[in-house]
């Protein structure tokens, strides 16, 4: 089953995607990985697919269940930061129509500068991100939660750490690789480190404004025959998880975003990783999940849909087509975006490797060449360097807010020199 990178494989390298083509699961790959590891005993397995994604509403308010959902936490104010560089805060963003012309700056990352940017919230305010990778084997992660330019550092217990979203309250989640070959999900609440409430192996890929957060949890390990994930919502940081209904016995993926309105999000496929993604919802009131048509694309049907990103009532990611012959256009995967509330499917133009999506049905990740670009509903931008940036254009994008005003990405010279980047437009 194809992922996103991160909404996505984690296979603890410092690049956290490919430009060249979506994350996969690459299961084989996994239990190498994961027997050499165990063997070494200098971490845990690190072969298990840490899928990137979204937070979710609570299951009994989102499908309408009986039961009682535990109360979700009073809102917050985000958390207070320690005191930032001199440089100040950005000027407040325009409020005019959106044309398209965006400024890049390197977000401020204390001590060594080298980080990437791994979500952010629908505004714009708050980034996430990571450091660059520490130790022997190269596979601890610092933390860092931007807002504006003040930066917090924090610390995950584990390896492979990393966080993946954040909501506008500054409410942030993520997970670690612990011992013993298991994952483990994660929120950070004003500079507080919780552990998810569940079972031995699940991770939290998302949250939204009312503190819910939705992931997987594990089933078996990932050497072992019948291992897979599969797609759970946490009320809150306090509550336990829940599993959310299958489209069939044989549906194995993971929750990978939530809407608003409480619409869940999931890529999934049916019998095993190796089958084609597809994207499943889970809409407010309905007691069964829709799995989503492939949609059409030029050529032809698409063969399978990887979904990024559910805001605004807009599921976006991008569909590819299995062709013996690769198109005169040299195309073969398209930014795709679904209207929950008609249906409607629409190919945007250009073409976008991973990424996210937002309230307005835009796309932002690595475009052609491999660059950081935001498609729009009527055109594709690649985006700027900062100034004085000697490197190449290299890169991508992890969070768009949802009037396409501020993107959180990053920029890359090689393995070893990594940026963490915000992009402002008017």
């Amino acid at each position: 089953m194809r992922t996103d990178d991160e909404h996505v494989a984690d296979r603890l390298r410092w690049l956290d995607d490919e430009p060249a083509g979506p994350p996969r699961i690459d299961l084989p790959g996994a239990i190498r990985e994961a027997r050499r590891r165990r063997r070494n005993r200098r971490v845990a397995a690190a072969g298990a697919v840490a899928l990137g994604v979204l937070a979710v509403a609570a299951l009994p308010a989102a499908l309408g269940g009986h039961g009682r959902a535990a109360p979700a936490p009073a809102a917050r104010p985000g958390p207070s930061m320690p005191p930032g560089p001199s440089k100040p805060s950005p000027e407040p963003r325009p409020t005019g129509p959106w044309q398209g012309v965006c400024e890049a700056e390197l977000l401020p990352v204390p001590g060594d500068p080298h980080g990437a940017v791994t979500g952010g919230d629908p505004d714009g305010r708050w980034l996430v991100g990571r450091r660059a990778p520490q130790g022997r084997d190269r596979v601890d992660f610092g933390l860092l939660i931007w807002e504006g330019d003040r930066v917090r550092e924090v610390e995950l217990p584990g390896s492979a750490q990393k966080l993946t979203d954040v909501n506008r309250a500054g409410l942030a989640v993520g997970s670690s690789l612990a011992a013993g070959d298991l994952w483990q999900a994660w929120a950070v609440r004003d500079g507080e480190v919780i552990r998810l409430p569940g079972g031995p192996s699940e991770g939290a890929t998302a949250v939204d404004d009312a503190g819910r957060i939705v992931g997987y949890r594990s089933v078996g390990h990932v050497w072992e025959p019948g291992f897979k994930h599969l797609p759970v919502v946490w009320d809150s940081y306090r509550s336990q998880p829940v599993d959310l209904p299958l489209p069939g016995p044989q549906w194995e993926g993971t929750a990978v975003g939530i809407d608003e309105d409480g619409t869940i999000l999931a890529v999934m496929s049916e019998g095993n990783p190796g089958e084609a993604s597809r994207a499943v919802v889970w809409r407010p009131g309905a007691a069964r999940p829709e799995v989503l048509p492939l949609p059409r694309v030029p050529g032809g049907k698409a063969s399978r849909f990887v979904p990024l990103s559910v805001a605004g009532g807009w599921v976006t990611g991008t569909a590819e087509r299995d062709t013996t012959v690769v198109p005169r256009s040299g195309i073969t995967r398209y930014p795709v975006r679904i209207d929950l509330r008609t249906g409607r499917v629409e190919v945007l133009t250009g073409v976008l490797y991973d990424g996210t999506g937002n309230g307005r049905g835009w796309l932002a990740g690595s475009v052609s060449g491999g660059v950081p670009g935001l498609v729009t509903d009527t055109k594709a931008v690649k985006l700027p360097m900062p100034d004085g940036w000697r490197g190449g254009r290299r890169g991508g994008v992890k969070s768009l807010s949802d009037d396409g005003r501020v993107l959180g990405g990053k920029l890359e010279r090689d393995d070893q020199d990594v940026r963490p980047v915000r992009w402002t437009c008017r």
